[in-house]
Parts: structure tokens; C-alpha cells; sequence
């Protein structure tokens, strides 16, 4: 890649993926060529656009691990033998350089019609969405590509080849230097806020209490601006939940909490407020589960006043069904969210978010380091509810579940059929992708 840290402004990259596959024996190949143009020299900038992390697919047929060579090149060999046999993998093209690029022109030969009768082929990026021309690699950035060449399942013996066939299929990307022309690959949900929320203090026994910081009259900043390309607990984002094409910071404020715990790759965000029928709330509380048998049953009688997916059609669960578990991490029940775009938050995360170390012990303060957590809650206004319900059952009582509780600052326990208490504080799960910090 030596040449590729030349120092220029008129430049381009031309990725060339070539896949020829065959049936029976044979090999593909995905390759890349690297070419750079151009002789005026930018000081202090690099054009350096390149592959790397390559990763075959769980499943795939047995085949050498893919390699990548000068950042440039990724080569592979194998043989689809029977209908169902598949070859998948993703590989990164990353902009290590200073300058953003984008996609200058793209062309794909893809399958013939003959051949779309046994072979399945695509190229798109790692979340399903085509390449296109203008598509925007931002300096310091990366996509992941994926590849995939399948042999169909369902076919007629009568569209099977006579023979072997060797299919050649070619993906060319041309990276050129970003212009306003250019357009972000995804839709973002979620942007970084520009602007916090503040609320004043009027409550002695929440914000105002000995150790909260602050006095009546004195005004809560809730959350922060963050940091450029890190997420951190408390990061302020405005999330266009319903696709209506507007970042709106009043009511569509949510707080970075976490990363998911079974996939790092989505950020898990809280609401600001609470929620009665999926709309902003901060004067309705609901029971968890009216039977008061929650370890059984999950948030049943709170289930209805969060969030649909048709209110919140732009954001949606990364899995519908969830193992709900206690605050020790036992698990009690399965329990689905189908037709819900938010869940409630779990202690687990609420602790991996405010360095807590001890569990169920009703640390007055404890959520101090997590003020965000505390917004439109009993902690600035005494009129207001508590707080809200996170989605564990007690682990030693049959009928208690856990709770974020803005009076003591703390989680806290209720009985789960108690209305007159929390409200319902929904919890998005957001692929980091589409969040732009």
C-alpha cells in the first residue's frame, strides 16, 4: 500500500470484485485492484482506502479461509456440490486515509437469466442494503461488504446445467474524493444532540436531598454532547423514531445507555420520558403485571403503553422474544415483544451503565453518576411519578420487580401490580451504524 499514502486531491480507487464459481469443481475469486491518479499534493492528507477482516459465514461450505493481499486482493476456492450448498463472507473496505470518498460509479454484472434458475448471487452490504453510486466512506470509516453465492434448494432437474458451469460474476466500485453529491449509505435513526435538556430543581427529598448536588431553584442539565466517534453512558441523541424525516429534540430525546449484550454492534437508548400508549408521559403509572406473579407472566399489563411499531416505525427490537431474567441473571420466562419498536431496560444494563457493583441494595445515590437515567421523574418535581420499571422480577420474592426510582436516586423494588408508583420508559436497540457519532 505504499503507493496508496501518496498525498493528493484528484484520486480514485477502483475495487473490482470478480467471482467466478463452479458448480462441482472450480474455484472463485474476489479480487481488487488499487489504482491512485492524480499529482497535486494536499499537505498533510492521505488517500488510503484498502480491505481487511475478512469473515466466511457460519454455515458456509468447508473452503481455505479467505486472504486478503496488499490490502487490495481477497482470494478463495470452493466447490458447491448440492442444491442448499452456500459460500458467504464479509470484508471490510475502510478509509484509513484523511479524506472522505465516495462511490463514483458502480456497475455488477450479476447472473444471467439461465442462470438465475439454480444460483443465487449477491453483493450488498453486511445489513442487505445495495451499493450505489455517491454512497460516502467518510475518512476514518468503514463498510463490510457481503458476498454470497448460493446454489438453490427448490429447483426442477430441468434447470439444472448439463455440465459444469463456471459463472463469472464482477463487482466494480469506483471511490472517488466526496462532493456534495455524495449520500450516506443508510438511513440514520439517530444523531448526536446538539442541544441538552434541562429541568429545575423543585424537589427537596430528590435533587435537592444531601449528596444530589443541587439546590430548589438551581437548573439539571440531563446527559452530554459526547465525544466524535466514541459512545460513552449519557450521550445525548435525537432519534427520528417515526421516519417523519425531522431529529426532533424535544420529543424524540434519547440517552446512549449501553451496547447490546448479545450484539455489540447495536447501542441499546432510553427515552427521556415515560410513555402512556407509546406517547410522552410523565403523570401515568402502570403495573408490571396486575396478577402480581411477574416471574411467570413478564410485563404483561405494562406491555400495551409502549411504543408500536407503527408509531415507531423507523426503529425496531433486535429480537422480539427476550429470556427475562431476574437481577441476579436467572432466567424465569420467555416472553415476546411482537408488535412493540421498544422494550423496558434491564437492571443489568442500568448497572453496566453506572459502574454499580452491589445488587438490590437501595444505594441512596447510586444513579447520582447517571442523572439522564432520572429525567422527568419524582428527582426534579415532586408532583411527578417515582420513576419507571426496568424489566426484572425479584429474584427472592415472588411478587417484587425492580425499578429506577428518581426520589432516592437508586434502583429500587415494588410490588408489580402497584400502578400508583412508575410509569413505562421505553428502550430502543439501534444498529451503531445507524447512529451518527
Amino acid at each position: 500500500m505504499g503507493d496508496s499514502m501518496l498525498k493528493k486531491r484528484n484520486m480514485y480507487l477502483i475495487i473490482v470484485f470478480i467471482t467466478a464459481l463452479v458448480i462441482g469443481v472450480g474455484y472463485a475469486i474476489l479480487n481488487s485492484n488499487l489504482n491512485i491518479a492524480g499529482s497535486t499534493k494536499v499537505k498533510d492528507n492521505i488517500w488510503n482506502i484498502h480491505f481487511e477482516n475478512v469473515n466466511v459465514t457460519s454455515g458456509s461450505v468447508s473452503a481455505p479461509t479467505p486472504t486478503i493481499n496488499n490490502g487490495t486482493n481477497v482470494t478463495y476456492t470452493l466447490t458447491l456440490n448440492n442444491p442448499g450448498d452456500f459460500y458467504e463472507f464479509t470484508v471490510d473496505v475502510k478509509n484509513s486515509g484523511t479524506i472522505d470518498a465516495m462511490i463514483g460509479s458502480i456497475s455488477n454484472t450479476g447472473l444471467t437469466t439461465e442462470q438465475k434458475k439454480y444460483m443465487d448471487y449477491t453483493a450488498t452490504y453486511s445489513d442487505g442494503i445495495d451499493i450505489e453510486e455517491k454512497q460516502e466512506l467518510k475518512a476514518n470509516k468503514k463498510e463490510t461488504i457481503k458476498v454470497r453465492v448460493e446454489f438453490k434448494k427448490d429447483i426442477d432437474a430441468s434447470d439444472l446445467p448439463s455440465e459444469n458451469q463456471t459463472l463469472n460474476l464482477t463487482l466494480n466500485m469506483n471511490y472517488v474524493q466526496r462532493n456534495n453529491t455524495s449520500k450516506i449509505v443508510r438511513n440514520i435513526v439517530c444523531k448526536r444532540a446538539t442541544i441538552l435538556h434541562t429541568e429545575v430543581c423543585n424537589y427537596q427529598d430528590g435533587c435537592a436531598n444531601s449528596g444530589a448536588g443541587y439546590n430548589i431553584g438551581d437548573t439539571i442539565t440531563y446527559g452530554m454532547l459526547g465525544t466524535t466517534d466514541a459512545l460513552s453512558p449519557g450521550d445525548a441523541f435525537d432519534c427520528d423514531v417515526n421516519k417523519d424525516g425531522t431529529y426532533n429534540a424535544n420529543t424524540e430525546r434519547f440517552y446512549y445507555v449501553t451496547d447490546l449484550d448479545t450484539d455489540s454492534n447495536y447501542a441499546v437508548l432510553i427515552y427521556y420520558n415515560n410513555v402512556s400508549g407509546g406517547e410522552p408521559n410523565n403523570t401515568t403509572s402502570y403495573a408490571y403485571d396486575s396478577s402480581n406473579t411477574p416471574r411467570s407472566n413478564g410485563p404483561v399489563t405494562l406491555l400495551s403503553q409502549l411504543p408500536t411499531t407503527s408509531q415507531w416505525n423507523n426503529v425496531s427490537l433486535s429480537s422480539t422474544t427476550r429470556k427475562i431474567k431476574d437481577e441476579t441473571g436467572g432466567e424465569c420466562i420467555d416472553f415476546s415483544y411482537a408488535g412493540y419498536a421498544a422494550r423496558l431496560l434491564t437492571m443489568q444494563e442500568v448497572q453496566r451503565a453506572c459502574n454499580i457493583v452491589s445488587i438490590g441494595t437501595y444505594t441512596t445515590g447510586e444513579l447520582d453518576t447517571c442523572k439522564y437515567l432520572l429525567e422527568n421523574t419524582k428527582y426534579s418535581n415532586g408532583s411527578l411519578k417515582y420513576g419507571w420499571l426496568l424489566e426484572n422480577p425479584h429474584s427472592s420474592f415472588y411478587n417484587l420487580v425492580w425499578d429506577v426510582n428518581g426520589s432516592d436516586r437508586s434502583i429500587y423494588d415494588n410490588y408489580s401490580s402497584d400502578d400508583s408508583y412508575d410509569g413505562v420508559r421505553p428502550a430502543i436497540e439501534v444498529p451503531k451504524n445507524k447512529i451518527s457519532y
